[in-house]
């Protein structure tokens, strides 16, 4: 097992991916590894002063400035492995140690479908994924959250599948496992036959389709439901959010970004996300555990690992207004089992380091 261990990432909080590397980190770190984690778009060391294992910061702006800056500490602190998150970050982390002499073992990680995301890329992300192609090989090894994740990798970038191993995301890692079973038994009973609401744990942004879960309550209330909508997130497309659910008359709190979003959660709650692509979905996982079903797409790929179909909430075959409808009504018709215990514990932080490692131990 290595004792020496960098994890690549852009800071230490606001994001899954985020939240994965530092949980990640603390549990290589309480299994007597060496642990750094570097973050390359921390605005400051914000709370690294609370963390068990220690905080580098690359103050670097460009790209290339940060490769430089990357491969000086790995040169300095002679890191045995290198696990870095996301596309930006796998290929940095690639390219730092591409002159040195004695290269640590590079890990990278996939967090998302790629392909279902075409038509929303940024043109900065094409061409990180063109640079992917011709770098990914390089690795020693691919962390996949998903195993359509891990599917997509193998074919897209012809990674040997050997090395290639899906380990599952820590999404449990912020619940009070006693304190969720009690809300799965109370919400067990609700009736959310004539009145649910909507709630959208996800960022307001073209890929997540925030508009598709106005319509789908209007679809909703047509059926004679009474429907609310809370968005517990933010962004670009808030206010263009907050305009339509005015139009349609459609009730609607945005509560901005809420990380323990299901605490604040209505208790007749269904957690619907429209997403275009999703390379899992933690939220999904934290919805279940406190009682609240998932409704989504089948087509968003990813999250075929984070919904259990019939138990946790509902995959649709399409992604209509029509479709999604017809799935929370389903949904809310089931409730999530009281005993869950042991399928959450596949997300807990144990679980998920214990996998890592078993990762990390099977590559040079």
């Amino acid at each position: 097992m290595p004792t020496k261990i960098a994890i690549l990432i852009p800071r230490l909080h606001g994001g899954g991916a985020e939240f994965v590397a530092t949980q990640w980190a603390a549990y290589l770190t309480d299994h007597d590894c060496d642990v750094t984690v570097v973050t390359t778009h921390q605005s400051a060391a914000t709370g690294a002063e609370t963390t068990p294992y220690r905080v580098e910061r690359l103050t670097s702006g460009s790209f290339p400035s940060r490769v430089t800056a990357f491969r000086s500490l790995i040169e300095r602190e002679r890191f045995d492995t290198i696990i870095s998150l996301m596309p930006h970050w796998n290929i940095l982390a690639l390219l730092a140690v591409a002159t040195l002499r004695q290269k640590p073992r590079v890990m990278i990680s996939g967090r998302n479908i790629e392909s279902g995301l075409r038509t929303t890329l940024s043109a900065s992300y094409r061409r990180e994924l063109f640079l992917a192609k011709h770098l990914y090989r390089r690795a020693d090894g691919y962390i996949a959250i998903s195993h359509p994740v891990a599917a997509e990798a193998i074919a897209g970038y012809g990674l040997d599948p050997d090395r290639v191993f899906v380990v599952p995301n820590p999404a449990a890692g912020k619940l009070d496992l006693d304190k969720s079973r009690a809300l799965r038994e109370s919400r067990g009973m609700l009736d959310r036959s004539k009145r649910l609401t909507l709630a959208v744990p996800a960022r307001i942004v073209d890929q997540k389709r925030p508009e598709v879960v106005l319509l789908v309550a209007d679809e909703l209330r047509r059926r004679g439901i009474a429907v609310a909508v809370e968005y517990f997130g933010d962004g670009p497309l808030r206010d263009a959010i907050s305009k339509r659910a005015e139009e349609l008359g459609i009730p609607l709190v945005l509560h901005g970004w809420v990380e323990t979003w299901y605490d604040s959660a209505a208790d007749d709650a269904v957690v619907l996300l429209p997403s275009v692509s999703e390379g899992f979905g933690n939220v999904f996982v934290e919805a279940a555990a406190v009682g609240i079903p998932s409704v989504a797409s089948s087509k968003a790929l990813g999250l075929a690992d984070a919904i259990v179909p019939g138990i946790t909430g509902m995959l649709c075959i399409g992604q209509s207004v029509s479709d999604l409808a017809d799935g929370v009504q389903l949904a809310a018709a089931v409730p999530v089992p009281v005993e869950l215990t042991d399928w959450l514990h596949h997300f807990s932080p144990e679980y998920s380091g214990a996998a890592l490692v078993a990762a990390l131990g099977s590559v040079r």
